[in-house]
């Protein structure tokens, strides 16, 4: 079972009203310069609200359950490449018929959202461009089909991170310039050589943008989960500032399992950052007490953390369900290391005896199924087991409560 998120946080709503507020404005730009008569923008902006209703419940949808690319910074991203997007469409309003940045438009939309969010909004985007310039119907096929080709190869670039091959970006060229041109000539019935010329060098612009500014953008959206997790990690952040208060010892435990859950990961190649959140917040819901569980997943929410983190968190201990991923089960391993250790320790004379708790703990647990569905290989089992031995100063942190 996956966890949902159960809110919208104030600022992810704030977001979300900007994206609305941007879009109408850009519709109403866009109809005053094409001269449309008021009752006319009124539709329009009554059709644009019908569509924004439905875009917005798929975006709260997907995100809950997951599917959006990078969950915890996806609003404000969104709103960005929202108005850029619509800022490129009201500066090229002008430019002739055919050479509207729709490409690019769907290579923005893709680089923080997901394909089936970013073919709707291009979709809708060309449908009511194409509406309110009074273009014909073959403009309006070539920009769909430019929108849906763009989000493909943008998605397919942003799932192969690797693949820089110049045959991609020949690809993009050659669909940048043979889509409008055919259009072009399906419109006209005829074939000119100044706009042939102009078909090129648009082409070459627009891959050229594309080459240098799609994987920044994919960046850009990672190093801000990135940031997201840290200000989650950093000792200041409210949460931890309240589990210091609750209890020092609370709060040295939860940063051991959180650096022994980062340091297991980064051995297996698992998520460091995701591991590191989930260990620090794995018992959160001590704070509130029984069920820990149930206030665990409730004080995540209510503090926006990522909806992994909530995952691991309803998987504690395997009460609810076993570990689904590498991150959980890591924290599930170290957590349980640690506590059993712990309330052994005046019992233990030896780091011998440590290191037999440690293999019988995870064994045990291993045999039982625990870590079955959490895609962990036995030979990374072993890594994460090795690391927890390796470490004989597990609960020198205890000298200093």
């Amino acid at each position: 079972m996956m966890i949902e998120e159960k809110q919208i946080s104030p600022k992810r709503f704030i977001y979300i009203f900007g994206m609305f507020v941007v879009s109408v404005i850009s519709v109403f730009i866009l109809a005053y310069g094409k001269k449309l008569l008021l009752d006319q923008a009124l539709c329009l902006l009554a059709l644009f609200f019908c569509y924004w209703v439905v875009f917005i419940l798929s975006l709260i949808h997907q995100r809950k359950i997951g599917k959006f690319t990078y969950k915890d910074t996806t609003y404000r991203n969104l709103f960005l490449i929202s108005t850029l997007s619509w800022l490129l469409m009201i500066l090229t309003n002008n430019i002739p018929d055919l050479f509207g940045p729709v490409l690019l438009v769907g290579f923005l939309y893709v680089a923080v959202c997901d394909s089936s969010l970013s073919l709707a909004s291009c979709i809708f985007m060309d449908l009511l461009y194409c509406f309110i310039t009074g273009t014909n119907n073959y403009i309006l096929y070539c920009y769909c089909i430019l929108s849906i080709f763009g989000i493909l190869f943008a998605y397919y670039l942003k799932e192969n991170k690797n693949e820089t091959r110049i045959i991609n970006y020949l690809l993009i060229l050659m669909i940048q310039f043979f889509v409008p041109f055919i259009f072009y000539v399906f419109t006209f019935g005829k074939v000119n050589l100044d706009r042939l010329n102009q078909f090129v060098v648009l082409a070459l612009l627009y891959t050229v943008i594309i080459y240098f500014g799609f994987g920044v953008l994919v960046r850009f959206d990672q190093r801000e989960e990135q940031i997201a997790y840290e200000t989650f990690l950093d000792d200041e952040y409210s949460l931890i500032v309240d589990i210091m208060h609750f209890s020092i010892g609370e709060y040295f435990h939860a940063r051991k399992v959180s650096d022994l859950a980062r340091e297991c990961a980064a051995q297996i190649g698992a998520n460091e950052l995701l591991a590191a959140c989930g260990g620090l917040y794995y018992r959160i819901g001590i704070l509130e007490g029984e069920p820990i569980v149930d206030n665990s997943i409730k004080i995540a929410q209510k503090n926006c953390l990522p909806r992994e983190v909530v995952q691991i968190l309803y998987e504690y201990k395997g009460i609810n369900q076993h570990p689904l991923s590498p991150e959980s089960a890591i924290v599930q391993m170290v957590d349980s290391v640690l506590t059993k250790v712990e309330a052994m320790r005046d019992e233990m004379d030896s780091s011998w005896n440590q290191e037999m708790l440690i293999y019988q703990t995870l064994n045990e647990y291993s045999n039982e199924g625990m870590y079955d569905d959490s895609n962990i290989t036995m030979n990374q089992f072993l890594k994460i087991r090795n690391v927890l031995v390796m470490k004989g100063d597990l609960y020198d942190y205890r000298d200093n409560q």
